[in-house]
């Protein structure tokens, strides 16, 4: 089985930003390599979910579980403006992220963050515009 190339993004939810040629996280955290089958695994259950039923879906569902991580591959990719929409639907949730459990994120999206199925409309339709080329760059970043 062939493994995808690794490239390096920031972990713990700090994002690099490049300081003097070099990738440093804005949060001073560390950096891991993050693996390109993953990248591509996390925008393609990201662009189902969105595609299909917005993000309520996407928060609602299972990928909702990898938020964080997905904003990380979007950056890692070269997908910033679809990094920022992510991050800003990401933002309603209390503490600036969705909680990683699925029941407790359920709870929060139904009961505080959209409990008339609005919260995300703008941020849907901003993914909808499909700016970047989310495959391309996936398949460019995977080498």
């Amino acid at each position: 089985m062939r493994r995808g190339r690794r490239k390096t993004i920031c972990a713990g939810g700090a994002f690099p930003a490049t300081v003097g040629g070099r990738s440093k996280s804005s949060l001073a955290g560390k950096e891991t390599p993050v693996d390109a089958a993953l990248a591509r695994a996390l925008v393609e259950a990201l662009q189902a979910e969105v595609n299909n039923g917005g993000f309520e879906q996407f928060f609602f569902n299972s990928a909702g579980d990898r938020t964080r991580e997905t904003i990380e591959a979007l950056s890692a990719i070269g997908a910033p403006h679809t990094a920022s929409i992510v991050g800003r639907a990401a933002a309603k949730f209390p503490g600036g992220l969705p909680p990683e459990d699925r029941f407790a994120r359920q709870r929060l999206l139904l009961d505080r963050v959209s409990p008339d199925s609005d919260a995300f409309s703008e941020e849907d339709a901003a993914f909808l515009e499909h700016r970047e080329d989310l495959e391309a760059l996936v398949s460019k970043y995977a080498g």
